[in-house]
């Protein structure tokens, strides 16, 4: 019989965990909001840089290898004046991936838009700054180029990923 209540525990904590939306970090300097539905599957919130990774619920990808995700990340900067510097070495290393090509079709400068490989499938990748005092905030979403994605799911996940972005901004 005690393992019932510990079951009740687990499940209840799971669902908790599921819910949440509201995360901060570098001591509660950095705050942002996520959809309910996103799982974080990686937090380090202690040191430099900090970071928070999501799973996107994706039916499309389901029994694959593939699967969306956004990653917050911040790194405290000496000052504000090395923020260009900071999103540069964060373009530099989005360049290095494995099929980078720049998205033609973007035309929003507000984010960085583009394509890599992750084995055999394409990835859209979008990546936005902050600088919340003298915190770089980084906003990677990342979601795979599948043939059965509907629309609307790929609509939803963008206006999600500029809804985390947008609650980051809102607080400078």
């Amino acid at each position: 019989m005690k393992l019932l209540p510990c079951l009740a525990l687990l499940i209840a904590s799971n669902a908790f965990a599921q819910g949440k939306t509201d995360y901060t970090l570098n001591e509660g300097k950095v705050h942002f909001r996520v959809p309910p539905s996103w799982t974080a599957i990686m937090e380090k919130a202690d040191g430099n840089p900090q970071a928070v990774a999501f799973q996107v619920p994706d039916d499309t990808a389901q029994g694959s290898d593939d699967s969306a995700n956004v990653t917050v990340k911040t790194r405290a900067l000496g000052g504000s004046a090395e923020f260009s510097g900071a999103v540069q070495e964060e373009l530099d290393r989005a360049k290095a991936q494995a099929g980078y090509e720049k998205d033609p079709a973007n035309k929003d400068e507000s984010f960085l838009q583009y394509f890599v490989q992750r084995g055999p499938t394409r990835y859209v990748v979008r990546d936005s700054f902050a600088l919340i005092g003298n915190i770089v905030a980084h906003v990677r979403c990342q979601r795979p180029l599948l043939e059965k994605t509907p629309a609307a799911w790929t609509s939803q996940f963008d206006a999600a990923c500029n809804s985390v972005t947008t609650s980051l901004k809102q607080q400078r």
